[in-house]
Order: structure tokens, then sequence, then C-alpha cells
């Protein structure tokens, strides 16, 4: 990503094996995400002149299979992303960097404080930063607090990343991993949650109640 400060932090650690599954599979993903008819709301259109800039953009870990839809449709600046420090992270880190979206790579066990400053100097930058605040292992829709302490550094907000699959098939994975069935409909809001003169605990709570409404759950 342009601008990023430590591309250090990038899918640095991917194998010319990874690469050479990666790219035929994320020519397939776009196929696929370009079947979807996604209703947008009418206040996605301008979110970053609204806020003056950058966010700090949150969503639920079932729903990235959708994020680079939202960077390459609905933002302008470039975006950089939390992603797992684990292997399987890598994977997707290197699908990520081929959809245009950049990564830092850690979280909350692993390298989380590094990562988060790599964050903070990237968004300094100008760039978005995107983050799974259940991310990487859950407990599902659980939302940690590693988005508000990036908002709170950086003075910047926080904007849900509402992504309502009307029909999805569900993995066996700890988040129940969602993917859109081809040619259904995706009801998105890109949303910022006035959390001023609220405690971190009630923030959390309305975050996370928020998020899920805005996610049809």
């Amino acid at each position: 990503m342009e601008r990023t400060p430590d591309e250090t932090h990038s899918p640095n650690n991917v194998s010319l094996l990874h690469w050479l599954w990666v790219g035929p599979f994320a020519l397939f993903l776009r196929l696929w995400l370009s079947t979807l008819r996604v209703r947008a709301h009418e206040s996605n259109k301008n979110l970053e002149a609204d806020i003056g800039g950058n966010a700090v953009l949150v969503l639920w870990h079932d729903r990235l299979f959708f994020a680079p839809i939202i960077t390459q449709r609905y933002l302008n600046l470039p975006v950089c992303a939390l992603i797992s420090a684990s292997k399987d992270g890598g994977w997707l880190a290197a699908f990520y960097k081929l959809m245009g979206i950049q990564s830092v790579r850690g979280s909350s066990n692993r390298r989380g404080t590094e990562a988060l400053m790599t964050l903070a100097r990237a968004m300094r930058a100008g760039a978005h930063a995107g983050i799974t605040p259940d991310g990487p292992k859950g407990p599902r829709r659980e939302f940690k607090q590693g988005a508000l302490g990036l908002a709170r550094v950086t003075k910047r907000p926080i904007i849900l990343l509402g992504i309502h699959y009307h029909h999805c098939w569900r993995l066996n994975s700890w988040d129940r991993f969602a993917l859109p069935v081809p040619f259904s409909v995706v009801d998105l809001t890109l949303e910022r949650t006035n959390l001023e003169s609220l405690t971190e605990d009630q923030s959390v709570q309305i975050l996370t109640q928020r998020l899920n409404e805005l996610s049809g759950e």
C-alpha cells in the first residue's frame, strides 16, 4: 500500500508456492464478488468527506470475504488491515495484497502492541486501518478493545462496516465464516458511531450491539 510506513509487516513470509496458489484463487473470488447485488446505504458514497479523512474500519471476522468490495468501491484512501501473524494469516495477507489491501501482521496475542503501533503510523500517513475486533480466533462476536485504543491514539473515528448477507453458506470454523451465495443480495452500511462521553465498557457494548444489527444478527 502506498504510504504504509513499514512494509516489513506486510505478507513477507509468503512462499512462491503460496503466491502461485493465491493468484488464481483471487481471480476466482473477484468473479464471485462481482456477481453479488450490493444495496449500499446512501451515506456510504461521501464517507471520507463526511468524516474528514481516514478512520478505524471495523467488521466482524466472519464478514472478511466482502472487504475487497468496500475498499474498491467506496473508499479512495488506501487501507491497511490487521491480520493474524499465524500461517493461516499469511494466506489471507497474500490474498488481500492482490486485492489492493496491505497488511500489518499481529494479534492480541502475537506482536499485538507492535502491530497496533504500525497501524497508527499508517493512519498518520493517511491510510484507513481495518480491524476485526473478534479476530483472529475469537470468541465470536466479542469486541476486543484494540480498535478503541487505536481510535483514541490517532484521534480518528471508528466506522462500522455493516455487511448483511441475505443468503450465505457457513463454514465450520470458530466464527462460522460466511460466504455469500453468488448472485445474492448484500446490504452494506458504513456507519460512524458517536462514542463521546462514554466509558470504554459502554463503548464496547454499543459497538457490539450496533455492528450485530447492521450485520443482520
